[in-house]
């Protein structure tokens, strides 16, 4: 398992995001747990209007946790 911590994630997003891009899957940790897996996405072919609304939803989502806390910069960090 290739395991980044989420500071890393914030830190060096491009390389990140360059390891994924050329095939490699991470898990995405937080106080040592992993949270998140990022894959490369497969080439799926989205109709404009199912394109449009995912992008219209990922701009309207507001980061809050899960108890309803605002999002700090902080809660990225590993303590």
């Amino acid at each position: 398992m290739n395991a980044v911590t989420s500071r890393e994630v914030i830190h060096n997003f491009s390389a990140v995001t360059a390891r994924v891009a050329a095939g490699e899957e991470l898990t995405v940790t937080r106080y040592g747990k992993p949270v998140l897996k990022l894959v490369q996405l497969t080439d799926t072919a989205l109709s404009k209007t199912d394109r449009a609304a995912l992008v219209s939803k990922a701009l309207s989502f507001r980061m809050t946790a899960p108890y309803g806390k605002a999002f700090e910069r902080s809660d990225a960090y590993e303590e």
